[in-house]
């Protein structure tokens, strides 16, 4: 059986007038610890290396992923860093933008189907406030639990159970977890107010301008929420 290599995309270098270079990423589907590959081949030379996700992401990187049409990996490593674990191959590729090309074409997205037991799971967790179950209970959302789960918050809600919602649905975008966001941008917790900006501006790359050293900077949350928004 070939080894499951998916090529994401091919560029030539910033500023390389030359034509001889060409810049290549590929996904692993088998290499789930490296995933990401980014080569360079020049004439007969190849060089490349793997990486996880994130590291792929990497400013000194990014230049590279642009370059082969592939920056939407930037956005895939910040919900990655979001969700607070390692996204499988599979995962990766399934969040592949639509308009772009991928050889071979990737699988169909499949709709996680709603189980009895996953709202009560839910609302227990968010009465708990049991935030580890919450960051398992993302990857059972679909359609019908975000709208089920949204119409259950309510603005007079004590900020702790508040706070609860916006972990769980942090990297949601329906029009009904909107009022959620926009309430918690006076959250007391700033990484509820970090999960707030990105999902109101529909851009969580903008997750990671909020971060020092490994954790949410509230100060810098602040700076944007001030500067984004009127509240």
């Amino acid at each position: 059986m070939p080894t499951p290599l998916i090529l994401l995309g091919t560029g030539r270098p910033p500023g390389d007038t030359s034509g001889n270079t060409v810049l290549d990423v590929h996904l692993h589907l088998d290499h789930p610890e490296s995933p990401i590959s980014m080569g360079e081949t020049w004439g007969r030379q190849t060089t490349g290396a793997g990486y996880t996700l994130r590291q792929a992401a990497e400013s000194r990187n990014e230049p590279h992923l642009r370059a082969c049409g592939c920056e939407w990996l930037l956005l895939v490593a910040t919900e990655e860093k979001l969700r607070g674990r390692l996204f499988t191959p599979e995962e990766i590729l399934a969040r592949r933008p639509a308009s772009a090309p991928v050889s071979p074409p990737p699988p169909a997205k499949r709709s996680v189907p709603t189980t009895p037991d996953s709202l009560p799971k839910i609302r227990a967790a968010i009465e708990k406030q049991d935030f580890e179950a919450l960051e398992g209970l993302r990857d059972v959302l679909n359609d019908e639990l975000v709208h089920q789960v949204a119409a259950g918050w309510r603005a007079d809600l004590p900020w702790s159970v508040k706070d609860a919602y916006a972990a769980l649905l942090m990297d949601q975008t329906a029009a009904c977890v909107r009022p959620i966001f926009q309430d918690a941008l006076r959250s007391p917790t700033p990484e509820s107010r970090a999960y707030a900006v990105c999902v109101l501006k529909g851009d969580f790359s903008l997750f990671e301008a909020m971060m020092s050293d490994g954790g949410v900077d509230a100060a810098k949350v602040d700076t944007l929420v001030r500067t984004l928004f009127t509240l």
